[in-house]
């Protein structure tokens, strides 16, 4: 494998890793959100207070965050991965949505994310998240 086509395999890889963290936190998937950190991996949320580390604490932070925001659809776009060996630096989009007691809202973030190959995958071993602005839609 050349060097540019092993870079664009690893870019792949973290855009692919972005999804899969995207789906398992909106389906409620705690187990397969917490394997997108490596083990000692930490969440810096949105959530005043918040900041999970480690798998189990991961864990429950998924089941927290549902609770608290109900239906989510979480939409990462625009990455700009930096890759150096087995680490990288990622800084992305977020569209976050929910509905939540009939009242669909919406909040635009960036990620600020540090990640590591663990074990062959690439996982996150610190994801900030920061909110740019925010807008709500009430249900008719």
């Amino acid at each position: 494998m050349t060097a540019s086509s092993s870079r664009t395999a690893a870019i792949q890889e973290i855009k692919e890793l972005n999804a899969r963290y995207n789906f398992a936190v909106d389906e409620c998937a705690p187990d397969a959100w917490a394997a997108c950190f490596t083990a000692d991996g930490v969440f810096n949320a949105l959530l005043e207070g918040e900041k999970p580390k480690g798998t189990e604490q991961l864990k429950k932070f998924a089941l927290t965050v549902n609770a608290a925001f109900g239906q989510m659809h979480h939409l990462t776009t625009n990455e700009i991965i930096t890759l150096d060996g087995d680490t990288a630096r990622q800084k992305c989009y977020l569209l976050f949505f929910y509905k939540k007691d009939g009242v669909l809202e919406g909040t635009i973030c960036t990620y600020d994310d540090w990640l590591e190959r663990e074990n062959g995958a690439w996982k996150y071993s610190r994801r900030d998240v920061f909110a740019k602005a925010k807008f709500t839609h009430l249900e008719g």
